[in-house]
C-alpha cells in the first residue's frame, strides 16, 4: 500500500459556514478584532488583528459576524460525509481541516491520476474555498499545501525535500516552542534531521518528539476517522406553506436523489422509507412507503410515493419536509444477473409494491395460526411483513393440504333454494366427499364441509350448519 494523505482545508470556513463565499467584505470579530478576513475585506486594507473600528473607518460596507463555533463543526461534518466518497477514511482536523486517507484506495480510482480528477471535480463544486496538502503522513499533509501539478505519486525523498524547507514560523506548533527552536539558529525543518531524536526529546520536550516522528512517519500516527451518517435524515422547510400534495413533488424528488446517492455511495438499500409532513396547525403526518425488496434508485421510491400521496388529506399547508430513510442494509451486487434476458418477465414485488400502496385495497398476506375453527387458522399480516414461524409442538399435527388457501372470516351466508345453495344467484354444484368438523367443547354445531363448483368457474368451499341447517362460503381455492 502507498503512504499517502490528503489534506483538504477550510480557510475561510469561519465566514462561509453559513451562505458560501460573498463578494462583499465580511470579517469574524472576536472581542473587537479582526480575526478573520475574506479577499473582499482584504483588498479594502482589512487585516487580521485590527481594531473593529479601524476596519470600519478602511471599510464603510464591512459585514461583521460572530464565532458560531456549532455552525462551522456542522460545516466540516457536511463537507466530510460528502468525501466518504472518495475513501472510508476521512478524518477531522480541527478547526477548519480534513485528513483523508488514499493511499489504500488508488486503484479504486484508476489510479493516481484518476484521484486527483476526483478532488478537482469535488473542489469545483464545493460551496466552500478550499486548499489542497498532500503528503505521506497526516502532519505532512496538513504541512505540504498547493503541490506541483503531478503525474504520479512522488517518492519518500521528494517528501522528505520538501519538508525540509518548511519554515519553523509556518509549523503547527505553539509560538512558544518555535520561539525556542529558533533560538539555537535553527529556521527551517531540515536544520533539526541531522539532530539525534533523544537529544531532541530531551530538550525540546516529548511532546514536540512525538510530534516530530509522527510528522516524519518515524511513528504511526492513527486516527479516528468520521462515522457515516446512519439512518439518513433530512429535511426541507418551506418559505411559504404549501397547500396542495402536487406541490411536494418537487421537494420530495430532491430528498430522494440525496438519499439515492448517499445509498449508492455506502453500496446499501433499504425497504422501507417515511415521510413527515409537517404542517401549519403543529401537527405532523407521517407516510410510510414499504417495498417488497430492498432498493435504492430513487425513481421508484417517488413513484410509490406518489401513488400513496393520492390518498392522504391535507388538515393544513405543510410548512416541511422530512425524510427518514430508516435502518439501511448492505447490497450485495454480485447477486445481480450481469446480462438480464430482455423479454423476461417483470418480477412480481413491483406490482406488490404498487398495489400495497393503495390503502382502499387492504392488502395483507395470509398466514396460518392455531384455532378451532378454519376461519380462526387464517390471520392477515402486512403483505412485507415477514411471518414469525416458532416451531411447532411435536404432536401438532400438519394442516390439511387440501384447505383453501383463501378463507372468509366470518363465513358467508349462502341463499338455497329447493335444498340447493347459491352463490351469486347461481347454484353451486356440490362434490360427494364431504368432511365433518365437531367440536363439542366449543359453543359450535357441527359442520359439514363440501367442495363446490360455480358455474362461474369458481371453486368454493361450503358447509352446511347442522343446527338451523343453513349453507355457509368458507372460502375459495
Amino acid at each position: 500500500m502507498t503512504p499517502l494523505w490528503l489534506a483538504l482545508h477550510f480557510p475561510l470556513l469561519a465566514l462561509e459556514a453559513g451562505d458560501g463565499p460573498v463578494e462583499r467584505p465580511r470579517v469574524l470579530v472576536h472581542q473587537h478584532r479582526i480575526q478573520l478576513a475574506n479577499g473582499a475585506a482584504r483588498a479594502a486594507g482589512v487585516e487580521d488583528g485590527l481594531r473593529l473600528a479601524t476596519a470600519r473607518a478602511l471599510c464603510e460596507d464591512l459585514e461583521v459576524l460572530e464565532a458560531d463555533d456549532g455552525a462551522r463543526e456542522a460545516a466540516l461534518w457536511r463537507q466530510g460525509q460528502q468525501l466518504l466518497a472518495l475513501t472510508p477514511q476521512v478524518c477531522a482536523a480541527p478547526p477548519a481541516s480534513l485528513l483523508l486517507e488514499v493511499g489504500s484506495c488508488l486503484k479504486l480510482h484508476g489510479g493516481f491520476q484518476g484521484l486527483m480528477a476526483r478532488v478537482d471535480r469535488y473542489r469545483l463544486h464545493c460551496p466552500l474555498t478550499t486548499r489542497l496538502g498532500l503528503g505521506p503522513t497526516p502532519l505532512a499533509a496538513w504541512h505540504l499545501n498547493d503541490p506541483p501539478p503531478l503525474e504520479t505519486v512522488p517518492e519518500a525523498a521528494r517528501f522528505q525535500a520538501w519538508l525540509a524547507q518548511l519554515d519553523l514560523d509556518g509549523l503547527d506548533l505553539e509560538p512558544r516552542l518555535r520561539e525556542r527552536l529558533r533560538a539555537p539558529g535553527f529556521r527551517t525543518l531540515g536544520d533539526l534531521y541531522p539532530l539525534p531524536r533523544a537529544a531532541l526529546g530531551k530538550r525540546f520536550g516529548a511532546g514536540f518528539l512525538d510530534w516530530l516522528q509522527r510528522l516524519l512517519g518515524e511513528k504511526p500516527d492513527p486516527r479516528r476517522p468520521l462515522p457515516p451518517p446512519r439512518p439518513f435524515r433530512e429535511r426541507l422547510d418551506f418559505d411559504d406553506p404549501l397547500d396542495r400534495l402536487d406541490h411536494l413533488h418537487a421537494p420530495m424528488s430532491e430528498l430522494l436523489a440525496r438519499l439515492s446517492a448517499d445509498l449508492e455511495r455506502h453500496q446499501e438499500s433499504l425497504t422501507a422509507i417515511r415521510w413527515h409532513l409537517h404542517l401549519n396547525n403543529g401537527h405532523r403526518d407521517t407516510l410510510v412507503v414499504r417495498r417488497a425488496q430492498a432498493g435504492h434508485d430513487a425513481a421508484t421510491w417517488l413513484d410509490l410515493t406518489r401513488r400513496r400521496l393520492e390518498h392522504q388529506v391535507l388538515d393544513a399547508p405543510v410548512l416541511g419536509l422530512g425524510l427518514d430513510g430508516g435502518r439501511p442494509r448492505p447490497r450485495n451486487p454480485g447477486l445481480a444477473d450481469l446480462f438480464p434476458d430482455p423479454g423476461a418477465r417483470a418480477p412480481l414485488s413491483g406490482l406488490l409494491e404498487k398495489l400495497a400502496t393503495e390503502p382502499a385495497l387492504r392488502l395483507y398476506r395470509p398466514d396460518r395460526a392455531p384455532g378451532h375453527l378454519p376461519e380462526e387458522t387464517e390471520r392477515g399480516r402486512p403483505p412485507f411483513e415477514k411471518a414469525a414461524r416458532p416451531a411447532p409442538p411435536p404432536d401438532t399435527p400438519a394442516p390439511p393440504e387440501d384447505r383453501p388457501l383463501w378463507l372468509l372470516d366470518p363465513p358467508r351466508p349462502l341463499a338455497v333454494r329447493d335444498s340447493v345453495p347459491h352463490w351469486r344467484d347461481r347454484p353451486l354444484s356440490l362434490f360427494p366427499q364431504e368432511e365433518h368438523f365437531s367440536q363439542p367443547w366449543h359453543d359450535q354445531a357441527a359442520r359439514r364441509y363440501h367442495v363446490a363448483h360455480h358455474p362461474d368457474g369458481l371453486c368454493c368451499w361450503v358447509f352446511q350448519d347442522e343446527r338451523d341447517e343453513g349453507w355457509w362460503l368458507q372460502g375459495f381455492f
